[in-house]
Parts: structure tokens; C-alpha cells; sequence
């Protein structure tokens, strides 16, 4: 992929001085929002893990072409990010949390280069670099970035094939050549998540053309040889898979994780409205300006500009087409922020004059923004004061509920390990707060994007290098599991008991499939005691077989770490074969 991006600048951009320090620029800033922390964080939710298996099947049992979870599960997507994160771990020689998330930091950076180029020969450098750093630094593609997921996969490959679509219509890129790369894209992207990799690509450039009445390019691309490419990449996979897989792969990944999910919503089914609220959520910071940017849309003519008419349409298509779909999940918009990132940009420049209804608004951004500062300035002081940076979460811990509480309390213990270090970023961010205040109260839109990139770098920090991996560790089994390996020794089993927990951490961390029992707790009971075989279970599940037999003997082990929704700490007791 570094190869084809490579190629893209040599071709869509002039390879000149600006822009070799633009990517250079882009590419550190991603280094430092992403790279830090792929390894800072054990897995311990339910997605991570599960895709986490899959690589695990490729890297220990060299099953590339349909790789499954535990060797017997089919896996609820295809596998380029599996193959990816594969290939990762083994250059690196080892498989964990780091080599496994790499591939989205990766693909992330990539996307951000990818559509500062584009933007570049649309609008300008200005304009591509902040649209490059908004992209960056909004906050479902920082976290995508850092997530063990096949999202920002598919989120890359769609965002390289549409701005490949569009740099042909503008005969920006000329040749064949790249028409073949097109279809390729659209192939892979397939292979990331499944149809949609076509579909909303598709649905974007059909909405387009249809809009400009260029029937004839719709012809075009739908006889180009270069489909045959799309169709050997996609029928080629999904044969093998059904080969492999039959019935089982055809409902798994075919049926529920696209016609359901589309149709029924599979276990997400959410109403029409659902992503008004996320659409703003996870776009922060930047989405206080897209009610600005939203209401300047409506004020213009949708024909008037190509550049910018591709780019909305590329937004509005997959927000509609992910409102209509009944199954829904925040991270589904991730593929509409590129072209989001774009059109904030254009806006943030082109901007200049400014009413006086929009000052007014403006300075209502500009109140909250200067609350928050001095909120972090109190919170700063009292650090320095009393020597306490969780010092402020005192006043909410009595109504938050215990598992929360119990969040708070490990957050404020790690604050406090941080100490100084904590209290500066927390001076810094109202510093720069208070400056960006100061830019949105006088109108100033430009100098407030520089600040903005800026908190989201200290923000990061804060989440991903201080309050997440605290979480993480009290819900993660890696420490239990680490316990474990000490204690098994070769010729001993280990066995799952109960389905009472998500037990694909336990599994990854344990580095090779973990057969599960299908006994009743008496028959468990009956076995406990000296032997080589061991059982992990949660500690509720071992209350019940106590109830049995109130003399057995105590765990092995308990775990401190309760699982990924806090009620699922796990033990190990010993039993006889």
C-alpha cells in the first residue's frame, strides 16, 4: 500500500518541497496521536479478541486462506485485516496487542496521506494539510486507529477507491493503468468487510454520475475489463470460503452480517435518527462547526461545484444508507469522515466574511470553550494546591453507579501516579482552551484549527496513555491469564466451564484453542481436587458448584480483573482426569 500511495503522489501531486513537508508533517502527527499506544492497552472488550483469534489461527496453525477462531468458529468478517495483522506478526516475530493493531494505525496514516493529496490537487495544500489533520485528530478515526478491528480497513480502501474514481473523472490520473488500480480497490475492499466494500462506493459514484447525467461513464465502468479484476478478487475468496465453510460461512457472514443486519439489525436495531447524535459525538473536536458547515451547504447550489457536489455526496449517500440499515453501530459512519474532513477544511478557508448572527454563534462556541478552561485551570490549581490531581472527581463519585465508582477510583489512583506530569497537561489544555476562546470570540476560524490539532494531541495522551489502559487492566484477563501459563505445565489440560463470559481474551492470551466442558456443575464438583487438569470459570458459576459440596477446596487462582462489563472475575480450580 506505501508503494501505491507513493505512486498517487508522485502523480496526483507535484513532488515538490510544500508538499514533501505536508506529508512529513501528516505522517508525524499521526505517528504521535496512534503509534504510542498500540501496545499500551490489553484487549478487554469483546470486539478486539475476536478478531485477535483469527489472526492467531493464521500465525500458529498457517490457515491464510479461511482462518477461523479457536480452529473451528467462522469468523464474522473476511480476512484482509486478519491477513494483515498476520503478516505484521510475523515480520516482528511475535503476536500481541501491539502487532495486531498496527495494521489500523497503519492504514489510518495511509488514509490521512491519501486524502491529503486528493485534496491538495481540489482545493490547494492549505486546504489538504488541514483537511489531512482533521481527519487525524477527529475522534472515531483516533480511535479506529488504535482498535484491532476491520474497520479503518475498509474505511482505507474506500476512501482510496473513491478518490481514485474521482481523480479519473477530473482526468486527474490518466492512463488505463489506473483504472485496473480502481477495480482492485473496490476487490479488496470487498475483502475488508464483506459487500459493502462495492456497495457504498458504489452508491457514491452512481449518485454522482446520475446527478451530472454522465451516462455514459456509468457505461464505462460497468463494462470495463478491469471489473473482471473486482469479480476473480471477490468470487475467488468467497469460493474458497463457501468450500470450506458451506452452509455455516454462508449464514455466518453472508446472511447475518449483511442481509440481517441491513434488514432486521442483527442485535443493533436502532431508530431511523440514531446517528444524528453520534454523527456529532464522534466527530469531535470538530464537529462544533458542522452545524456552520451544514447550514452553509443549504445556502449554496448542490450543482455549482463538482469538487466539493463529489464530496457530499460521498457524505450524505452513507449517512443515509446507514440510517435506512436497521443494525447500527457508532463506527459504521468512519467512512464518511474523510470526506467530512475535506469539506471542513474548504469551509474553515473559504470562510472569510462573517455575518452577524454567525459572530454570535460563534461566540456561544467561544463561552463553552472558555468554560472548559477555566474548569481545567481550577482543576490545575487544586492539583497544585493540595497535592491531589483526582482531587475533582470527589463531588460526582457518590452518584455514579458501583461499577462506575469503581472506574472512577482507578482512574483517580492513576492521576495520581502521574502527578505533576497530570496537573501541566491539565494547565496546557486550559491554556489552549482559553486561546481558542479567544479565536472563536473575535471570528478567527484559522488560528482556532491549529489550536484544536493541538488538544487533540494532549487529549490523547490523557485517554489513551493514562485513563484507558487503567480501565483496560481491571478488565483485562491478560494478568490472569499470565498466572495461568506459570502454573500449567506441559501434560496438564486446561478446559472453559459456564457461558457466562466472552471468553476470546482468555483463549488469545492462552495462545492456542481451549476445549469447553458440557458438564453440570455436580459432575464438576464430584472431579474437583488434585490432578493435572484445570478449569477456568467465573466466580459466580464456582458459587453454584459450592453449593454441591461445601468442603471443596479453594481456587488456584482468582482474578483481580473482572471482564469487559465488570461483573465476570474468573477462577481456576485443579480437578483429576
Amino acid at each position: 500500500m506505501h508503494v501505491l500511495t507513493a505512486r498517487l503522489f508522485e502523480t496526483i501531486v507535484e513532488p515538490d518541497a510544500s508538499s514533501i513537508l505536508h506529508v512529513f508533517l501528516l505522517s508525524v502527527l499521526c505517528g504521535v496521536l496512534y503509534f504510542p499506544y498500540l501496545g499500551s492497552t490489553a484487549f478487554f472488550d469483546k470486539g478486539e479478541p475476536r478478531e485477535a483469534l483469527a489472526v492467531q489461527d493464521i500465525v500458529r496453525r498457517g490457515e491464510w486462506l479461511f482462518p477461523l477462531k479457536r480452529a473451528t468458529d467462522i469468523p464474522s468478517k473476511p480476512p484482509l485485516f486478519h491477513w494483515s495483522a498476520a503478516s505484521v506478526s510475523k515480520v516482528m516475530g511475535r503476536l500481541d496487542e501491539f502487532t495486531t493493531r498496527l495494521p489500523s494505525a497503519f492504514y489510518a496514516t495511509l488514509g490521512v496521506i491519501v486524502i491529503y493529496l486528493f485534496g491538495r490537487n481540489l482545493f490547494g495544500a492549505q486546504i489538504a494539510l488541514l483537511g489531512g489533520g482533521i481527519l487525524a485528530t477527529t475522534l472515531i478515526y483516533t480511535n479506529q486507529a488504535l482498535t484491532a478491528r476491520v474497520d479503518m480497513t475498509l474505511c482505507f480502501f474506500m476512501t482510496l477507491s473513491l478518490v481514485i474514481f474521482y481523480s479519473l473523472y477530473r482526468q486527474i490520473l490518466t492512463g488505463g493503468f489506473w483504472y485496473y488500480v480502481f477495480y482492485i480497490a473496490l476487490g479488496i475492499g470487498v475483502l475488508a468487510k464483506g459487500p459493502l466494500g462495492i456497495l457504498l462506493p458504489g452508491l457514491v459514484i452512481g449518485s454522482f454520475l446520475a446527478l451530472k447525467k454522465r451516462w455514459d461513464l456509468v457505461s464505462k465502468l460497468f463494462f470495463h475489463p478491469g471489473v473482471i479484476l473486482t469479480l476473480l478478487l471477490v468470487a475467488g475468496w468467497y469460493g474458497i470460503a463457501l468450500t470450506r465453510g458451506g452452509e455455516d460461512f454462508m449464514d455466518r457472514q453472508l446472511l447475518q452480517e449483511n442481509i440481517e443486519r441491513f434488514a432486521g439489525g442483527s442485535g443493533h436495531s436502532h431508530p431511523v435518527y440514531y446517528y444524528i447524535t453520534y454523527l456529532f459525538s464522534q466527530g469531535l473536536p470538530w464537529s462544533l462547526f458542522l452545524p456552520f458547515l451544514l447550514w452553509g451547504w443549504f445556502k449554496q447550489s448542490l450543482l455549482s461545484d463538482d469538487d466539493t457536489l463529489f464530496l457530499k455526496l460521498w457524505f450524505v449517500a452513507m449517512f443515509a444508507f446507514f440510517s435506512i440499515s436497521m443494525g447500527k453501530r457508532p463506527v459504521y459512519l468512519l467512512p464518511l469522515y474523510p470526506a467530512l474532513s475535506l469539506l471542513m477544511a474548504v469551509w474553515f478557508y473559504k470562510h472569510d466574511t462573517v455575518s452577524a448572527r454567525e459572530t454570535v454563534l460563534y461566540r456561544s462556541v467561544a463561552m463553552l470553550a472558555g468554560l472548559l478552561a477555566v474548569l481545567l485551570l481550577i482543576i490545575s490549581v487544586g492539583a497544585m494546591w493540595n497535592h491531589d490531581p483526582g482531587w475533582f472527581f470527589a463531588p460526582i463519585e457518590s452518584v455514579l453507579k458501583p461499577k462506575d465508582r469503581a472506574n472512577l477510583l482507578l482512574v483517580k489512583n492513576s492521576l495520581a501516579a502521574f502527578g505533576a506530569s497530570f496537573t501541566a497537561i491539565s494547565l496546557v489544555s486550559s491554556l489552549l482552551w482559553l486561546s481558542l476562546s479567544q479565536c472563536l470570540w473575535a471570528a478567527r476560524l484559522r488560528p482556532a484549527t491549529y489550536r484544536l490539532i493541538l488538544i487533540s494531541i494532549l487529549s490523547a495522551f490523557v485517554s489513551r496513555g493514562i485513563v484507558i489502559p487503567v480501565i483496560a487492566e481491571a478488565r483485562s484477563y491478560r494478568p490472569f491469564m499470565e498466572q495461568v501459563e506459570q502454573r500449567i505445565k506441559p501434560g496438564d489440560k486446561l478446559y472453559l466451564f459456564g457461558e457466562s463470559f466472552n471468553s476470546d481474551s482468555v483463549v488469545f492470551y492462552h495462545g492456542r484453542p481451549i476445549e469447553t466442558i458440557d458438564q453440570s456443575p455436580e459432575a464438576i464438583a464430584a472431579k474437583i481436587g488434585p490432578g493435572n487438569n484445570y478449569i477456568i470459570m467465573t466466580k459466580q458459576t464456582w458459587a453454584e458448584i459450592q453449593d454441591y459440596d461445601r468442603s471443596l477446596p479453594a481456587p488456584v487462582f482468582s482474578s483481580m480483573s473482572t471482564g469487559q462489563e465488570g461483573d465476570a472475575s474468573l477462577v481456576m480450580i485443579q480437578t483429576r482426569g
